[in-house]
């Protein structure tokens, strides 16, 4: 399978938000100067909800102390590792700040979300493969795939970031809605639930779908990925995301944080 070939979400919206971020990475394979704190806690909290659910699956009931040892103890060796990529682009934040922001949701999901949860886990970080045709593909990583009681499979993604929408919406529920295509390619679900959970503030989103809705969707993403595979020019995209944008020491637009 060629890389070239195979798109992500990321991969995708990151074309559609600023092609020339898109040509860096994914064309040049320049890798980012730096990570943002934002993106990194938040890496470090879906991998405590993972564990805590894996643990669960093992036949162990962890505790909201355990789990939160869990994050801190990746947060602290990732860092060590990360060194001086590890970037806080807000002039008022601290990296302690964010390690204790991640610290407290985790504590809160562990409560509010996985102490009521009676769901059977089936999937973690699950992996797919969605053939497009014309040689291209689309994949990602599912947080969480679980069955409830009526046998419904819900696909659930955990968002750190982000203010939470109103209603399923955005480009959060469009990269569920993405994935919905990928499931119905895999499985012989006629029905799946798709659940937006953000870990700050503690709003869930969701949305029943059926494969026969999934036609256009299908379409529509086919489209999407044909357009950035096949780009021969890539401009740029400046606005507020410059500042988090790892490449913003090679882009002669990129604009100073907080300038649109």
């Amino acid at each position: 399978m060629s890389d070239r070939e195979t798109f992500s979400f990321s991969r995708m919206t990151t074309f559609e938000q600023c092609a020339r971020r898109y040509r860096y990475r994914y064309v040049d394979g320049v890798r980012d100067a730096f990570q943002s704190i934002e993106a990194f806690m938040g890496q470090q909290a879906h991998a405590a909800l993972e564990w805590m659910f894996q643990e669960r699956v093992q036949g162990r009931s962890p505790s909201d102390g355990a789990a939160v040892e869990f994050y801190t103890a990746s947060f602290d060796k990732a860092r060590t590792e990360l060194g001086a990529t590890l970037k806080v682009i807000k002039s008022d934040g601290k990296v302690e700040d964010y390690r204790r922001s991640g610290a407290g949701m985790v504590a809160d999901f562990h409560r509010t979300r996985f102490l009521p949860d009676r769901m059977d886990t089936v999937g973690l970080e699950h992996h797919f493969v969605l053939d497009l045709g014309e040689g291209r593909k689309f994949q990602g990583f599912i947080d969480r795939l679980a069955r409830d009681e009526s046998g419904l499979l819900h696909v659930i993604d955990y968002k750190t970031g982000g203010r939470p929408p109103f209603r399923f919406a955005g480009k959060d529920a469009d990269q569920l809605q993405a994935y919905a295509v990928a499931m119905f390619d895999g499985t012989s679900a006629d029905q799946l639930r798709l659940t937006l959970e953000y870990l700050k503030g503690g709003a869930t989103c969701h949305q029943d779908i059926r494969r026969e809705e999934t036609v256009e969707t299908r379409r529509r993403l086919a489209e999407r990925v044909r357009t950035a595979a096949e780009a021969t020019v890539f401009p740029t995209g400046p606005g507020v995301l410059c500042g988090w944008c790892g490449f913003n020491d090679l882009c002669e637009d990129a604009r100073p944080f907080g300038r649109r």
